[in-house]
Parts: C-alpha cells; sequence; structure tokens
C-alpha cells in the first residue's frame, strides 16, 4: 500500500504554544517554594522527582536549619547484585545476631570508590549528569571483578585484584577531572579497594566472625553497579537510631517519635543522661527534642541516606541464574532508596500531626495466621485435573479425597492455578476450628489470600468458631508471585457468596489484585507481606482482639518477621524455609501492652501430623 502524502497548510492557529517543560526546582518555586528550599529539597531526596521533593519539603516545614546553607556529602559505592548480595545479607545478619554489632553494620555491603565529598545543593543536577557520562565507560570493564580475601586483628574484607583495580580507579579519574570543572573538590581514593565485612569488634570475636566470613560463597552470580549516594552531613557525628514505637510529646521540649522515622544522636549523650531521655534530631522533619531511648534502636546510618543515581558496571552475563522466572536482585537497592516509601512516610506524617488518639481501655492485640489445608494438585500430583474433568468440563469424583462438589467458576482451567482443598484439608481446617473453639479462642476478624484453598480453610474454620464477621479476602496476603510465576484468576467475591461461602464483599483490599507484580524480589515480597499486616492491624488498634489471617507456607514469616523487630530473611534463606512448613501450621505474635512491640508467643493449637496415603489402585497393588 502506498504511503499518503502530507498535505500542505492552509491555516494555522498562532494562540496555540508549547511550553518548555520546567526543571523539579522550577516547578517547586512556581507553587511557592523559595528558590533555597527547593535546591535543598531535592537534593536531599537524590533528585527523584517534584512529588519526593514538595512531601520533604512538607515534612520539614518546622525544621529550624531549613534554611541553614549546608552542603550534603556525597560518595560513591560499588554495590553488588545478585546472589553474591545474598551471601553477604546471610552473613551481615548472622554476624549481628551472633557478634554483635560492629563498625560494618552502619553500611550496607559495599566496596568505597572514593572519600565524602561536599557539593552546594545547587549542583545536584550536575553530579547526576556528570555520574551518568560515565555509563559508556563502565560498559568497558574488564569480564569479571575478583575479589581476595583478608583478615588481620580487627578487620576482615574482600580485597579488589589487580586488573579490575585500575580500570575503577580510572572511572574514578574521570569523575573528578569533570566535577574539578564546577569547583568541586573530589580527591582520588587512595586505599585499595576493598569490601569491609567486619571491623571495629571485641578481639574475642574475632576467630567467630572470620568463621562465618569464610562460609562466603564467592564463586556465585553478581551484577555489580556503581552508585551515586549523598547524606546529611550530620550522620557522619551521629548515631542513627530507628523509631519502633511512636511517641506523642506530653510536654514542649519533646520530639515526637513517627513509625518509619530514625534519629540523629550525639554519641557524647549516651553517657551523660540519668533517665534514659536523650536530645535527638528527627531525619524525618529535622526538628529537635528529646526523645525516649527505649523507643528507639540504634541502626545503619545508610537508612537516612538518599540514591542519586546507579549505573550498572556492565551488561549482565547471559549465565546470571533466574529461578521461577525472577532474577534475584536489587535487596539493598530497595531497602536503601525506595522512593515511594519516602514519599509514604512523609505522606504518613503529615496525616499523625493531624490525629490525636485518645488512650483507650481494649483487648490485648494477637495476630494469629495459619497455612492453608492439604490441596489438590499436590495430593493428587499434577494431573490431578485431566483425571477428574472430562473435555466438555464435567467433573468426576474419581478419588475420596477430591471435593465431593466442586465449585461453580467461569472457565474450569482456573482450577489449575488455583486449585481446591481436598477432603483431608478440609477436615484438617475443621479439627483446627474445634482446638480454637475449645481452648476459647475469640477472633475479630479474618483474612485469607484470595486462593481457593485458602479461602476453603478460612470458610472451615469460620464455621466451626461460629463467627460474625464475615471473611475478608485480602491480595496481600497472596504467596510470592515469583514463585509461582503467574496471577491466577480468582473466583470473584460475589460469586463466592452466591456459592454460600461468608465473603464480605463491601471490603477494600490494602494490596488490589492488580499491583500484583509477577517480577516480584523476596525484599519486595516481605515489604508488601509486612505494609499489609500493618494496615490491617491499625485497622483494628482501637477494638484490639485476635485476627487471623489465612495464608501459604510463607505468610507465617513475611507477616511476622519485620513486625517483631527482625530483618527480612536472603531468598535462600527464605527458599528453604517454605517446604517445611505444613497444612495447617500456625503461629502467633502479640503485641505488647506497654512497649507496643509485637513478639511470638505460642500458637492457640497443637500441630498437626498424619501420614500420606499414595493414590494407588488397591487391585494393582495386589496383582502385582
Amino acid at each position: 500500500m502506498a504511503s499518503a502524502s502530507l498535505p500542505a497548510r492552509s491555516n494555522r492557529d498562532d494562540s496555540i504554544r508549547r511550553t518548555k517543560q520546567q526543571t523539579a526546582q522550577e516547578t517547586l518555586m512556581s507553587m511557592g517554594f523559595p528558590r533555597k528550599r527547593a535546591e535543598k529539597a531535592i537534593a536531599a531526596t537524590g533528585d527523584r522527582g517534584i512529588q519526593l521533593a514538595s512531601d520533604w519539603l512538607l515534612s520539614h516545614v518546622d525544621d529550624p536549619t531549613l534554611d541553614d546553607r549546608t552542603c550534603r556529602e556525597y560518595i560513591l559505592y560499588l554495590c553488588p547484585n545478585g546472589k553474591l548480595q545474598d551471601e553477604l545479607n546471610k552473613f551481615w545478619e548472622k554476624s549481628m545476631s551472633q557478634c554483635g554489632w560492629n563498625g560494618a553494620h552502619s553500611y550496607f555491603p559495599h566496596i568505597t570508590m572514593c572519600p565524602f565529598f561536599a557539593a552546594e545543593d545547587k549542583d545536584v543536577g550536575f553530579l547526576s549528569e556528570t555520574f551518568l557520562k560515565l555509563e559508556n565507560k563502565l560498559r568497558q570493564a574488564p569480564d569479571a571483578l575478583k575479589l581476595d580475601f583478608f583478615s588481620q586483628m580487627n578487620f576482615i574484607g574482600l580485597f579488589v585484584k589487580e586488573g579490575m583495580y585500575d580500570f575503577l580507579q580510572d572511572c574514578v579519574s574521570i569523575f573528578c577531572r569533570e566535577l574539578s570543572k564546577q569547583g568541586i573538590k573530589l580527591e582520588p581514593h587512595k586505599k585499595q579497594l576493598h569490601l569491609t565485612l567486619a571491623y571495629q569488634y571485641p578481639q574475642e570475636q574475632h576467630d567467630k566472625l572470620l568463621k562465618y566470613a569464610k562460609e562466603i560463597d564467592l564463586t556465585v552470580d553478581v551484577r555489580w553497579d556503581l552508585r551515586l549516594y549523598s547524606r546529611d552531613p550530620r550522620a557522619s557525628k551521629s548515631e542513627i537510631r530507628k523509631v519502633v514505637k511512636a511517641y506523642t510529646p506530653q510536654v514542649g521540649d519533646e520530639l515526637e517519635l513517627i513509625d518509619g522515622d530514625y534519629i540523629f544522636l550525639d554519641p557524647k549523650e549516651l553517657n551523660k543522661t540519668k533517665d534514659g531521655w536523650y536530645p535527638g534530631v528527627s531525619w524525618l522533619t529535622g526538628q529537635l527534642g528529646m526523645f525516649p531511648g527505649v523507643y528507639t534502636q540504634k541502626t545503619a546510618e545508610t537508612w537516612t541516606w538518599a540514591l542519586h543515581r546507579s549505573l550498572p558496571l556492565h551488561i549482565r552475563p547471559k549465565s546470571v541464574a533466574v529461578t521461577n522466572g525472577v532474577i534475584v536482585e536489587e535487596d539493598y537497592d530497595a531497602i536503601w532508596h525506595d522512593e515511594k516509601d519516602y514519599a509514604k512516610v512523609n505522606k504518613v506524617f503529615i496525616k499523625e500531626k493531624k490525629r490525636v488518639t485518645p488512650e483507650v481501655k481494649r483487648e490485648q492485640r494477637k495476630l494469629i495466621i495459619c497455612r492453608h489445608g492439604e490441596r489438590t494438585d499436590f495430593a493428587m500430583g499434577k494431573g490431578w485435573y485431566d483425571m477428574c474433568f472430562n473435555d466438555d468440563g464435567k467433573y468426576s469424583r474419581v478419588n475420596l479425597n477430591l471435593p465431593k462438589k466442586m465449585l461453580t467458576r467461569v472457565n474450569n482451567l482456573e482450577f489449575i492455578n488455583d486449585p481446591p482443598l481436598t477432603e483431608v484439608g478440609k477436615f484438617q481446617a475443621r479439627l483446627t476450628a474445634d482446638v480454637l473453639l475449645e481452648n476459647k479462642v475469640t477472633i475479630a476478624g479474618v483474612y485469607s489470600s484470595p486462593a481457593l484453598r485458602c479461602l476453603q480453610t478460612a470458610t472451615e474454620i469460620y464455621q466451626g468458631l461460629n463467627l460474625q464477621s464475615k471473611i475478608k479476602i485480602e491480595p496481600g496476603l497472596f504467596e510470592w508471585t515469583g514463585h509461582t510465576s503467574v496471577v491466577p484468576r480468582w473466583i470473584s467475591p460475589d460469586d463466592l457468596s452466591k456459592q454460600g461461602y461468608p465473603i464480605d464483599s463491601h471490603y477494600s483490599p490494602q494490596v488490589p489484585k492488580d499491583k500484583l507484580d509477577v517480577g516480584e524480589s523476596i525484599s519486595n515480597l516481605y515489604a508488601r507481606s509486612t505494609e499489609t499486616t500493618r494496615q490491617i492491624l491499625k485497622l483494628h488498634e482501637k477494638e484490639g482482639g485476635s485476627i487471623l489471617f489465612v495464608g501459604h507456607s510463607g505468610t507465617l514469616d513475611l507477616c511476622t518477621r519485620v513486625i517483631t523487630g527482625q530483618q527480612p530473611r536472603p531468598s535462600t534463606s527464605y527458599r528453604e524455609l517454605l517446604p517445611k512448613v505444613p497444612y495447617l501450621a500456625m503461629c502467633a505474635i502479640e503485641e505488647d501492652a506497654i512497649t507496643r512491640k509485637w513478639k511470638h508467643i505460642d500458637a492457640p493449637t497443637l500441630p498437626l501430623s498424619h501420614g500420606r496415603n499414595i493414590v494407588q489402585s488397591v487391585r494393582d497393588i495386589l496383582n502385582s
């Protein structure tokens, strides 16, 4: 088909004008923010967009240092991604839990490429542009970055081998020369490039740390990213305290403690206090005040840093392992620079400032979580669908453990990715309900993953306990989408209700189905599950009582680990956990009425164990 020729214009409309797209600074200034404040907000949030910068300005409206002219401190880090990151993450967790805090725990695993250097807020755009110019250079990197193990008393680390060392130094030199044109002073790194595993620890811990460090597998796949970070200059002189319990000031000199905030504390103040109260500065608001130390805990300085830009050292090799269709990477990338989380925290702060919650007496809060019962496809095998559905989609019960009656759904093929419980699975749930009833466990609300096996388990428990509040379907409780490689088509709440299931069709889920990502990483899975749990617990904050979650094998850990003050599991550890959790496994956590911290308690039921009957014809067995 011949292409149409462009017709000539006979007239034009001179009233139409294309406006030049504004920069983030220009947009903020047009919103009424002074230029210096706009520059400061953009720099403090890593030049990550207008929304994040405006959120920062609104949360810092009462910051006494908002108009101070201080330069942020910048640094280049080379950070591992992928399986090596998982290995290092496991070492970080193990060394912390077994040997206590050491200097390396103030940061995430990295190779320092240059010393900290100061730059004015107005130069943040120039820094980003200059950094991104390194992209072509980084594509010329040698094939692999190799590390040598090294230790001496009070230090354990991994040193970059000579071939890559020269290339990386050349990259930093190029960056230095470009910055000098803007008058920014950056000295080349004079130390040998290395990744510190542990330092500044008691001498008696050396052998144990050395043993743990040698367990790190340095041969696993990795992708290295060069990153530009910045920090508030106060961070280098402070101990960073994470808020673990919110606090509302009672007198004028006290600092409000907000979930998601960090406090800058002068280390000298630790030995001065007589009552456990310290002067500190809020990272989230910039305000100064006295705060109770027991409501905070020491944490990594890097939680308060801003990531500006990131570039891969070279194109990911084809040999990077892919598990269940998901490349396992970017855990530290997600944890330390998630702009969505930062924006959300600021919005929460603005709302929290307006909300005053009166203290009321309520039943102590508990969260009970259980896995679903025996699923049809695991009991009968992957070919179960073909075994009991004919070509016309008609169901036949060919085994006593198959459902007596199959639910009606739009397409029966959807049972393949969303299988029902077996009859044994329903019996497991009823047994569990009987024990809960016998132990007089009262449930204020039931929340279930939308998977059919979970909803059927929840329904059996619901009926066994004679509950009144209907089951709420929450996609945020669904299992790891990287494990399933697909988000199934579930039966709708209305269709379930029509078939006799006690579903709350008016409930608005915390995580809608369309927000589930098939490419979800393990770190994002923990974040999704933790946020879902917190939001649901907040819904029941006033009345208290026990909430029941019915989910999958991973749900028991996903919804309790971070809530109880632990770090998310590395991806390898999480995968190893899944097959260990039996059907109807149950755990429980409880909130301390005074400290408001959550801790694990004994589950309100007993373990459920039984043998397995294989799918086999008795006649075939006797004739064998």
